[in-house]
């Protein structure tokens, strides 16, 4: 019975399984067959047919696209979903029913256009912004592999220049926004992290950055007023969403080396080139080689056993950066943290960085009228470099010839046995300069709205910063060796806070009629304080190493240098925007700053700007030109101020004086070398912008096309004063500066399907800077205002400029070099331009005027995605810049072709070979002119980021409980093609060269 009940079982459990069977082969054979033809029309919603559209069935691979009257057909079953997608359309999914002809309409996607910008005390859309002001996206920054963030905007905005400030571990780039404004009164822009104004832009970790606007003219910036005349870069972090926690990890490690556009000479080389110095100073007759070289390097010339110095200074580097953040929030209460660490380890030997970056971020609802929060961030760095500047130096221009160690394996003082050539392993191992700074920020807001569309903000916010330095050169280093083995060094401590506390009010009302008329109200009272106190103190002839710096009282001289100052600013600004049905735009504001800085008489300074703006495209007359779907012309006028000059230079001043009276040291004090300026006053930008921004064919191709003028007056400069006054300079306000230029940004979307994208951008920038007026001074009676030679300022010409001999070529044996205007020269020296060949003179008016800023900088940017591939790359360049290297000519750089340093290879004149376009090499003496070889073009191209990515698909992200997971590798600065000869064209062969960086990293969220 037992065995019939078991059979039973079994047969109906083969029974069961034989008709699931049977079922799910129907069910599959239906669902086959419930494949239809689907027709439709795609339109938009304006009833216009739309060629091109992707439409794919969704989950799976077919797919089509309309024809050029919109109309399409598809094979798919009951329940499918079809996709519609196109550029700058909404996509749209529609379920496939009953019906087997549709019609689909495609909504215009303003995403782009609604997206926020941040600008000065509040947001706009995108689309209502009729200043200029430029985005940058967070997540095209940290693509580049550095941890600067003046780097990684290069190439990210136009009219923004940067270029390397130093290429070392830790290192900041300068940032040039629309050209220089200012000869003495600085060019740096204002950088503001959530309303506070911080001291440098790489106080904010990347990583925290949820939006980065820039604003480059007056309507943008006069808001700002005071310290915005060379443009303002507002940075928001990140804060806290309401939901479920999100812990997010960006991670990456990686290698650095260096590129070198430039070559040395090798030992033969050198020792050719010492063998011909020699000769050239002895009458051009060669010396036998034991009269040239010493013992240790006639060896090395024998044996062929030459240093590679760079080799033994210069190695590879690593980098490590790790980001965690987490981000929580609930109806009331918000949170983001953030934790960074970056460790650096530079490709100069011995040199490293590291830094930690803490954030808070809180937002919490008291009621629904009132709102605090708060923003916090801590960050802490070291770092090390060990006299890095000689130590680049000598390993270009020490002899290639003797040897590194004694036969002890100590390092040898004197390798090649010449004083002129020491040992830079020595100051490698034996010098230190170490840093530690700690810089704070505590910001803390209110937020009170009684009544709709009125806010009131109290912000409130404190930064202070803390740096010591300590610097040590051993009884060993070489300035030890020199000073009889005693040692050196410097200390100092810094430290500098910043109070800050502004009362905003805002109103934003429709008027509650037909909701076209729209008008937002800002006013503003802001109060700022800042302390800066310094003290140095500089130790000479330290008998031993045992305590380094820090033994100081044992020196034999101790130099304090104490500092300080006090500087405040306080604020009333008021706007106004006004906009009709998101057509007309008018936006007036103004700003009244009163800075500590300037004379008793002129402390207050007003900068007014307005701008206005139409969006043409919502016009009857352009609303039925299908390709337009965007046309603003926007125009602003305005005034910014500049007050960045140290405090008191408005007031009299007095230096320390010791003196000796009955052999007892008393101190007494005289005026300084500033003459007082009660009326020192404000330097003031103006601006005229004017703008097109166009959208052709749904957003498939954007630009945006701008024209500036600014014209700055009241130059805050240091006037040089008659001796006889007592008295070197004067802080005055004189002249004036004009910076003209034009930027085109370009943005195609070249392919847009849903797994395949790819688009293009172009950035070009130029900018024209010149002086108009210095002095007002005539004093030759010409009818021209006369320049100011000695500091190289020419009416006309751009603020930085060379004035120099040109040279067009080498003297030649059998020319009638008797008769030129270089009577003295020989054959093998440099022969000059002669700007007036009749008066058979050289004199100062032959030197020549040279630019030194570009002509124009330029980028081009491509993304690329397929599925789940991301590529991104970016190319820029500039383009008529020209520098001055030393290296070409200078005798501590090598450049003196006296066969005492090495340097960079030169083609040299020799009466065998003189085809070349340098000098006669001489022992004795440099060649006269030389200077004139020193100008070079330092225009590039250079590849400066490539990045490739990929993200795991959606599927196994949900599987693995995951919200995102990119693995990605990035190169930096990959290559340069320059005909600067340095490791990079911006910065000096003996500055720290810029690394080529190629990092590994992971970013995941839960």
């Amino acid at each position: 019975m037992k065995k019939n009940n078991q059979c039973d079982v079994f047969f109906k459990a083969g029974y069961y399984f034989k008709l699931s069977l049977f079922l799910l082969i129907l069910t599959a054979f239906c669902n086959v067959n419930a494949q239809q033809k689907i027709t439709g029309t795609v339109v938009d919603n304006s009833n216009m047919p739309m060629p091109g559209v992707n439409i794919i069935v969704k989950g799976t691979t077919t797919g089509t696209m309309t024809d050029f009257d919109g109309n399409f057909s598809i094979e798919a079953s009951n329940g499918d979903s079809l996709v519609f997608t196109y550029v700058g359309m909404k996509t749209t999914s529609v379920l496939v029913q009953d019906k087997t002809k549709i019609v689909v309409i495609l909504e215009t996607d303003n995403e782009l256009l609604d997206e926020v910008v941040v600008v000065g005390y509040g947001t706009q859309k995108k689309s209502d912004v009729i200043s200029s002001v430029t985005s940058v996206k967070p997540e095209d920054m940290v693509k580049v592999a550095t941890t600067d963030i003046g780097e990684m905007l290069r190439g990210k905005a136009a009219g923004v220049q940067v270029t390397l400030s130093d290429g070392g571990p830790g290192s900041s780039s300068n940032i040039l926004i629309r050209g220089k404004n200012s000869i003495n009164g600085g060019n740096n822009p204002i950088v503001i992290a959530d309303g506070v104004p911080i001291g440098d832009i790489n106080d904010i970790n990347p990583n925290d950055i949820a939006s980065l606007e820039i604003l480059k003219d007056a309507a943008a910036q006069a808001i700002y007023g005071a310290r915005a005349s060379n443009g303002v870069i507002l940075i928001t972090t990140k804060r806290g969403k309401e939901g479920k926690i999100t812990v997010s990890y960006n991670g990456s490690s990686g290698v650095q080396t260096i590129n070198r556009n430039f070559d040395i000479y090798s030992g033969d080389e050198f020792a050719q080139l010492k063998r011909e110095a020699f000769r050239g100073s002895n009458l051009g007759v060669y010396q036998p080689d034991e009269a040239i070289f010493s013992a240790l390097e006639l060896a090395s010339v024998q044996s062929g056993e030459y240093i590679d110095w760079e080799k033994e200074i210069i190695g590879t580097g690593t980098t490590q950066n790790h980001n965690l953040s987490i981000s929580s929030g609930t109806e009331n209460t918000s949170v983001y943290t953030s934790l960074n660490y970056l460790n650096l380890k530079g490709v100069v030997k011995n040199s490293d960085y590291n830094k930690v970056t803490a954030r808070l971020n809180v937002d919490q609802k008291i009621s629904d009228w009132l709102k605090i929060g708060l923003n916090t961030s801590f960050q802490f760095s070291n770092e090390n470099r060990p006299n890095v500047s000689n130590v680049l130096l000598n390993s270009i221009t020490t002899s290639p010839l003797g040897k590194i160690y004694n036969d002890d394996g100590s390092l040898r003082y004197l390798p090649g046995g010449f004083e002129e050539n020491k040992n830079p392993l020595i100051d490698l191992a034996e010098t230190n300069s170490l840093g530690e700074n700690r810089n704070d920020i505590i910001n803390v807001f209110m937020d009170i709205s009684p009544f709709k569309g009125f806010n009131y903000r109290l912000n409130t916010s404190r930064r202070s910063w803390n740096g010591k330095a300590r610097s040590y050169n051993s009884t060993k280093s070489i300035s030890g060796i020199s000073s009889g083995g005693l040692g050196n060094g410097s200390i100092q401590f810094q430290d500098n806070v910043e109070w800050q506390i502004e009362n905003i009010l805002t109103y934003k009302t429709d008027f509650s009629s037909d909701a076209k008329h729209n008008l937002n109200l800002t006013a503003v009272h802001s109060v700022t304080e800042s302390k800066y106190n310094s003290y140095i103190n500089i130790a000479d002839n330290i008998p031993n190493d045992i305590l380094g710096i820090y033994g100081l009282e044992a020196a034999e001289t101790n130099t304090p240098f104490i500092s300080g100052n006090r500087r405040g600013l306080v604020s009333f600004v008021a706007r106004a925007e006004y906009d009709f049905s998101s057509e007309y735009y008018v936006t007036v504001s103004g700003r009244a700053d009163a800075s500590t800085v300037f004379g008793s008489e002129n402390k207050w300074g007003f900068f007014p700007a307005a701008a206005i703006g139409w969006n043409v495209h919502k016009e009857s007359f352009i609303s039925d030109v299908e390709a337009i779907n965007n046309l603003k012309l926007r125009f602003s006028y305005g005034s910014v101020g500049n007050e960045a000059i140290a405090p008191y230079q408005s007031l009299s001043s007095a230096t320390q004086r010791d003196y000796i009276i009955n052999g007892v040291k008393v101190s007494g004090y005289v005026p300084g070398d500033f003459l007082p300026n009660p009326d020192l006053k404000w330097e003031t930008s103006t601006t005229f912008n004017t703008a097109l921004d166009l959208g052709l064919w749904k957003n498939r191709l954007t630009t945006t096309v701008e024209f500036y003028n600014t014209r700055t007056k009241d130059l805050l400069i240091d006037q040089a004063l008659n001796a006889g006054l007592g008295y070197k300079r004067k802080k005055t306000n004189l002249g004036e500066i004009e910076n003209q230029g034009i930027e085109v940004s370009l943005n195609g979307a070249i392919v847009r399907k849903e797994d395949f994208k790819i688009n293009l951008g172009l950035i070009f920038s130029k900018n024209d800077n010149k002086i108009i007026s210095l002095y007002g001074l005539d004093e030759d009676g010409d009818g021209i205002e006369d320049d100011d030679v000695g500091n190289g300022w020419f009416i006309g010409q751009p603020i930085d400029v060379y004035y120099r001999y040109k040279p067009i070529g080498i003297f030649q044996e059998g020319e009638d070099i008797i008769s030129t205007h270089q009577p003295n020269a020989v054959p093998g020296d440099v022969k000059l331009y002669d700007r007036y060949p009749d008066d058979g003179i050289l004199n100062a008016e032959d030197r020549v005027i040279t630019q030194r800023g570009p002509d124009w900088i330029g980028t081009l940017n491509l993304d690329m995605e397929y599925k789940e591939i991301d590529f991104s790359t970016n190319i820029t360049t500039v383009q008529g810049a020209i520098k001055d290297n030393p290296f070409l000519y200078g005798y501590t750089e090598g450049g003196s072709l006296r066969g005492i340093k090495n340097g960079i290879k030169q083609y040299y004149w020799t009466p065998e070979d003189p085809g070349g376009d340098f000098p006669r090499p001489n022992e004795a003496n440099d060649p006269t002119q030389l200077i004139s070889k020193g100008l070079q073009d330092a225009s590039y191209i250079r590849l400066q980021n490539v990045t490739l990515g990929y993200t795991l698909p959606k599927d196994m992200l949900s599987t693995l409980g995951l919200n995102k997971l990119r693995l990605y590798v990035t190169g930096s600065n990959l290559f340069t093609i320059t005909d600067f000869e340095s490791y990079s064209p911006e910065k000096n062969p003996n500055e720290y060269p810029e690394a080529v960086s190629v990092v590994m990293g992971l970013q995941v969220s839960f």
